[in-house]
């Protein structure tokens, strides 16, 4: 089987078996439209460090709107559950700092292939950062975050 690993230094579009996502943060607005308030984007490097770590399984645990968290599909955690998504964001932040990572991310049958990634921590730290600060915002003020990992 070919191993291929995900080339940080090529463009996402260039390399198919790598998924990228995004965490968002809404409100509806007087006539139910969704109005967006903060929006982070999930490079693949990110996507795959939160399901490797576990954080999206996690995640999943929590009361969800719209739900599960899985590829291709949205979810929504409710406000009420962000507080407890903050809390599993910095424990991930926590217990993934300062080590080497390396996930399997999926396969393919022709020709017989799996893809890998090793994670750059620098990248993956920047970006549960940035998650965090916007499930807290969200939950100060009482939005909604959709999450597409």
């Amino acid at each position: 089987m070919e191993r291929v690993y995900y080339d940080h230094s090529r463009a996402e579009a260039e390399q198919p078996g790598f998924r990228s996502g995004e965490a968002t943060s809404f409100v509806l607005d007087p006539n139910g439209e969704v109005v967006t308030c903060a929006r982070v984007r999930l490079a693949p490097n990110s996507l795959h460090a939160l399901h490797g770590h576990g954080v999206v399984e996690a995640l999943n645990r929590l009361p969800l709107a719209v739900g599960p968290i899985e590829a291709g599909c949205d979810a929504v955690l409710e406000p009420r559950a962000l507080s407890e998504a903050s809390r599993i964001l910095y424990e991930a932040d926590r217990s993934t700092y300062g080590a080497t990572w390396e996930f399997r991310v999926g396969a393919a049958d022709a020709p017989p292939r799996e893809y890998c990634i090793v994670i750059d921590n620098r990248e993956y730290q920047r970006t549960l950062s940035r998650l965090q600060y916007l499930v807290v915002l969200a939950g100060r003020e009482g939005r909604a975050v959709r999450l597409a990992l």
